[in-house]
């Protein structure tokens, strides 16, 4: 028996190995070694981002730059050169029972599927895609659980939001990836498919709250709205680091498509109900500021949210969701952090402004092609990308204290748990990650 030694990731690379006598595979993938017997067939699924099952309605509600996921199902299909589907195979329970933790960085999810007997893949170039997706998700996904096998596959899928929920949804997790393969005669492979994030998403986490009177909301507006999401042109790279790690492999794509053409361009990404936060909205110490001490209150409902364990720094405020990516709007400021009354009047608004380090021209779906933007971006006139989280304040993880204490207040300061201050502030700043590829941080102007 002949055998060939290699190394390097079994998670990032496909293997196909032949001779005329049985040969074995060793592939050593930084935990062990493992054999691929001559001839199988095999496909990692990988879904970036490890999970805790926390969930408020389809996907999971974003409270900061942690890197999770609660999708519940996988489904994976095959298409050979023709598009036509030859296989199928869907998996419920994915955050559970349907997978298990991967040790690139402990940040993901993954299974194994070998294809036996009649599903084997004969010789020829083939692409797979799979999608990861919530069961009671706010997209409709007819395109994706209605592709059966022996059916057609359109690359380009596109995924609207449900007609209910067009008015109130930004976007919702979902995950994606593809992977063209060669299969040759008689040989074997072991080959993995990597679902990174689909959508956007943006936070404000701010403290030092001004006082108006009359001030009741806090509301992070966008200049667009997209109310479909295109799944295409993926990155397939493993995106390792939260922040760090991906040089050259950061894509900046514009998946979001049927634009909201009320003429608004200001859409609300969230909205920040002060009473929430603060037992009165009252300045008795005359500072300028909404009171804290003694007044101050978590605005986030932990039995809603499905956690006892959001946390946030005394005297803050949090509000954000995920975003369907849009192009920006040329001579509209793309974020704004505005404070209104109760029926809407703006009492201050402060423009958020993208580090110019993170200005980059995005790829947009243009309804037929992926296609390079014609116009330039800037620090106000920007575009929000798929797989990028932009944030007013830092905020790494949804529990920064590591407990249970409702009303943290860290001393000293906790460098990846710090509101943005809004007093006497003219402009922010977004920041911006990855895995998430990029968590952008952002400027109030």
């Amino acid at each position: 028996m002949k055998k060939n030694y290699l190394l390097g990731m079994a998670l990032i690379a496909s293997l196909s190995f032949y001779s005329c006598d049985k040969e074995v595979v060793y592939v050593q993938d930084g935990n062990g070694v493992e054999s691929v017997a001559d001839g199988n067939q095999i496909i990692t699924l990988q879904v970036e981002n490890g999970g805790d099952g926390l969930v408020t309605r389809a996907g999971r509600p974003l409270y900061s730059a942690e890197a999770k996921q609660s999708i519940e199902n996988v489904k994976l299909w095959i298409c050979n050169d023709e598009g036509s589907v030859v296989f199928v195979k869907e998996i419920p329970d994915w955050n559970s029972d349907g997978s298990k933790p991967y040790n690139t960085n402990g940040h993901g999810r993954q299974t194994t599927i070998e294809l036996t007997g009649e599903d084997k893949l004969a010789a020829g170039t083939y692409k797979i895609y799979a999608v990861g997706y919530s069961n009671d998700s706010d997209y409709d996904l007819k395109n994706v659980t209605d592709v059966a096998e022996e059916g057609t596959f359109s690359e380009n899928i596109k995924l609207p939001v449900k007609a209910d929920k067009v008015s109130t949804v930004n976007g919702e997790e979902i995950f994606a990836g593809q992977l063209g393969l060669t299969v040759e005669a008689k040989k074997g492979f072991k080959t993995p498919i990597i679902l990174n994030r689909q959508v956007a998403g943006a936070f404000a986490y701010v403290k030092d709250i001004p006082y108006i009177d009359g001030v009741k909301y806090l509301k992070l507006v966008a200049s667009a709205k997209n109310k479909s999401l295109v799944l295409g042109n993926f990155n397939s790279f493993d995106l390792t680091g939260n922040g760090t790690g991906n040089t050259g492999h950061v894509n900046y794509v514009v998946n979001g498509a049927d634009a909201a053409d009320d003429g608004n361009f200001k859409y609300e990404i969230s909205k920040v109900d002060l009473t929430k936060w603060f037992t009165n909205i009252k300045d008795d110490n005359t500072d300028g500021l909404i009171d804290v001490d003694g007044n101050w209150k978590n605005g986030i409902d932990n039995a809603d949210a499905g956690s006892k364990e959001t946390t946030f720094q005394k005297g803050s405020v949090f509000g954000g969701d995920f975003v369907i990516p849009f192009a920006k709007v040329d001579s509209h400021q793309s974020l704004t952090l505005v404070l209104t009354k109760e029926d809407g009047t703006e009492l201050r608004s402060w423009k958020v402004k993208l580090a110019a380090d993170d200005v980059n021209n995005a790829y947009y779906w243009d309804g037929s092609v992926w296609t390079n933007q014609t116009s330039g971006e800037t620090v106000n006139y920007y575009s929000l990308v798929r797989n990028h989280l932009y944030g007013i304040g830092t905020r790494m993880t949804d529990n920064p204290g590591g407990g249970t204490d409702p009303d943290p207040d860290p001393d000293p300061e906790d460098p990846e748990d710090k509101p943005e201050s809004l007093n006497n502030k003219q402009e922010l700043v977004l920041k911006v990650n990855d895995n998430w590829e990029v968590i952008h941080g952002m400027e109030l102007e």
